[in-house]
Formats: C-alpha cells, sequence, structure tokens
C-alpha cells in the first residue's frame, strides 16, 4: 500500500577520449567531470594537440560540437571527447 524504493547508482556509464591525448580511452564517468577534467584524466594534451578548440559528440547524438577549451562544459555518462591536431 505504501512502497519506498530506496535506488543507489553503483557505475555510470563511461565517456571516451580520443584524438591528441597521452592516453586516449574509455574513462569512468564521474560527477562533476569538466570538460578539460576529461583531457587531462587521459592524460593531458600531446605536443601535436589543439588545446583552444575540443570537440564534443553527446550520447544519442550524431552531431560533434567544436566547443572553446575555457569553457567549463560537464562530462555526461557515455560522451566522447575529441582533441584535434593544431595547424602550424
Amino acid at each position: 500500500i505504501d512502497p519506498q524504493i530506496i535506488v543507489e547508482v553503483y557505475d555510470f556509464r563511461p565517456y571516451f577520449v580520443l584524438g591528441e591525448v597521452a592516453k586516449p580511452g574509455r574513462y569512468p564517468a564521474e560527477e562533476g567531470m569538466t570538460l578539460l577534467g576529461a583531457v587531462a584524466t587521459a592524460g593531458g594534451f600531446t605536443y601535436r594537440a589543439d588545446k583552444d578548440t575540443l570537440f564534443i559528440r553527446r550520447a544519442g547524438s550524431n552531431r560533434e560540437y567544436s566547443v572553446n577549451a575555457a569553457r567549463n562544459i560537464n562530462i555526461l555518462p557515455g560522451d566522447i571527447v575529441r582533441v584535434g591536431e593544431r595547424y602550424f
């Protein structure tokens, strides 16, 4: 008659970091993870990386958005972050 439910999330879907980072791959999502935090988790930028513009594709979307790296954007479970190569 009066059910009570408690839900605990043990693990979120991972996010992915690709491109010009030291360790591209799959990483566990954490609450409050930001775009630059995701790059730092992946070992930081390589010397060829474009440190000004990053690309993000939200989970379930086919569109990739370019964003200024200085913006404080949160990473969500399932997101794909891509660090492009800079041009001389």
